[in-house]
């Protein structure tokens, strides 16, 4: 009975041990967003210039780089790029970026469109020295959109 129950408390010392190495609640994320989306724009005259505000918050436990893409899209075809680049953040800061755009005539309906891809920087976060392993479902890249609405004017038409 005595080496059963050493046997035991050997065992759970053991579990116990390696239940500390396991990070508990970790969950990184990458937050995007738009700045005070009420105002985003949703009818638009051609040739006019319209601007928004976007903002990506590192939750992700290390410092980050980011690729930003600002988008135009004509129904679920590319029509062109509006603004890109490269930015950098630190772990749980944000950064707020502006875009502006202009959309030539004849496009009725569009989709302007923010994608951001995850540079890990390959620094590796303590939590990650623990035991961890890579999670599936977690997304490297993270995208966020609005549609806007080409507003024609009206014509005059002799009958």
């Amino acid at each position: 009975m005595k080496k059963v129950l050493i046997a035991g408390i050997i065992i759970l010392i053991g579990f116990i041990v390696v239940l500390q190495f396991i990070p508990l609640g970790i969950e990184p994320l990458t937050e995007l967003y738009f700045e005070n989306h009420t105002k985003l724009p949703k009818y638009i005259f051609p040739g006019r210039e319209y601007n928004f505000s976007f903002t990506i918050h590192n939750l992700e436990y290390q410092n980050m780089g980011y690729d930003y893409s600002v988008d135009a899209y004509k129904g679920n075809e590319f029509w062109y790029n509006l603004d890109s680049g490269r930015v950098f953040i630190g772990d749980n800061e944000s950064a707020t970026l502006g875009g502006e755009f202009v959309l030539n005539k004849g496009f009725d309906r569009a989709r302007i469109q923010i994608n951001i891809e995850k540079d890990h920087l390959d620094i590796v976060p303590d939590f990650k020295k623990k035991l961890w392993w890579p999670d599936p479902n977690y997304p490297d890249s993270v995208d966020i959109h609005f549609w806007v609405e080409e507003i024609v004017g009206a014509t005059i038409i002799k009958s």
